[in-house]
């Protein structure tokens, strides 16, 4: 497949990409979750992070170009600086190793996880969606994932299913042998299940820093004493991101801030965040390794200032007493079908019924406005019960 040629550094995209966004935020906190309303600016974001409106204000004045002198000076901070220190990469089997550091730091890196014939064909089928986005949004201005961003964007909240798992490349890194133990490890149970498919791609040039948050895809539990929230609880929701690329200091690594999954701390925007947290990057890390996170840990996207797309593909997985309105039907029947008895039980709540259409699948564009036009006219087309019943279901 012949991909775009030019993918990022596009100088004409202004930082920040919505020059009205606010610069007194308190925190990144969003205890609201999926509840969160709608921003009061426009934004391409997904529910559970409509509250990262604030942009980065380090970079306002900056040209989005190689050539613009703050991106030099990042350049050289983050050479110097950018990486967690003694960052341990395991071996897929280390798996008490692993379960003991992810419930320590809220994270755990293991090399090898992803290889062969399964990391090819989940690489071709990011680079065929980067395409599709480029295709409709050709400077890369629209952005979208957590914060509305421009050069980064959602897997899954491009598509018009809100996930990607009517593709076979996501779903054939499902079940693992190298990371299914440490979820069993991490979960203490075989009995989780699969809550969605998709990740985020940051394209050169993406200058800004996303500002750090937690994954609250959830509403938080109603607890009339105030006695507990998520953060009292084990982990309820863990994702595995895989790098298709190597990490490094330059291409916009993860970062993670170690021991944050069970902390109650407001967490800080990006204008009061000390620099350690914003040097606290996953890298290096190696292509096909597994990046398998507590979505309750602080964590958030940073500069991609190389000319390659950094793109970290996911799978999410609930705990098995856990469950959240995050989780809606977007697999294929015929594709479920297809997978091992292991694979069918814990996708078993995002599976559609036999003959049912996924709605949206195949649909992808980074305006929320342009995803609902197609869903409207899909549903158009269809017997009414059949579009009753797939609204019931989200």
């Amino acid at each position: 497949m012949t991909h775009v040629a030019r993918r990022g550094w596009f100088s004409e995209v202004l930082p920040n990409g919505v020059q009205n966004r606010p610069r007194t935020l308190e925190s990144n906190s969003n205890v609201l979750g999926l509840d969160t309303p709608e921003p009061n600016i426009e934004i391409e974001t997904s529910p559970e992070h409509r509250n990262l409106t604030a942009g980065d204000p380090f970079c306002a004045d900056w040209v989005r170009s190689p050539d613009d002198p703050g991106v030099q000076a990042l350049r050289a901070e983050l050479r110097t600086n950018n990486g967690i220190p003694d960052l341990e990469i395991l071996d897929p089997g280390q798996i008490e190793r692993a379960a003991e550091l992810f419930h320590r730091d809220g994270f755990v890196v293991v090399g090898d996880a992803l290889v062969g014939r399964r990391f090819d064909a989940l690489r071709e089928a990011t680079e065929t969606v980067i395409d599709d986005v480029l295709e409709v949004d050709p400077d890369a201005s629209i952005g979208g994932g957590a914060g509305g961003l421009p050069h980064r964007y959602s897997f899954g909240m491009t598509s018009g299913s809100r996930h990607r798992l009517h593709d076979p490349a996501w779903v054939d890194v499902i079940d693992l042998p190298t990371t299914t133990p440490i979820l069993t490890a991490i979960f203490g149970s075989t009995n989780y299940v699969v809550g969605g498919g998709g990740g985020d791609f940051a394209l050169p040039g993406a200058i800004e820093y996303q500002g750090l948050h937690a994954d609250n895809v959830w509403v938080e539990p109603y607890d009339p004493v105030g006695g507990i929230t998520t953060r009292d609880m084990p982990v309820p929701v863990v994702t595995i991101n895989f790098p298709m690329v190597d990490l490094t200091w330059e291409n916009g690594p993860i970062r993670q801030i170690p021991g944050t999954q069970r902390s109650n701390d407001p967490i800080p925007t990006l204008e009061r965040e000390p620099q350690w947290m914003k040097h606290s990057t996953v890298c290096p890390a190696p292509a096909g390794a597994a990046i398998i996170r507590d979505n309750r840990a602080w964590h958030g996207g940073t500069p991609n200032l190389s000319h390659d797309v950094r793109s970290l593909p996911n799978i999410e997985y609930y705990a098995p007493w856990f469950r959240s309105e995050g989780i809606n039907r977007c697999m294929p029947y015929e594709l479920w079908a297809s997978l091992g008895e292991h694979e069918k039980r814990i996708c078993r709540y995002v599976v559609c019924d036999k003959g049912e259409t996924v709605i949206g699948a195949g649909f992808t564009h980074p305006r929320a406005r342009d995803r609902e036009a197609f869903i409207a006219k899909q549903l158009a087309g269809m017997e009414p019960d059949a579009g009753s019943n797939w609204w019931s279901r989200w």
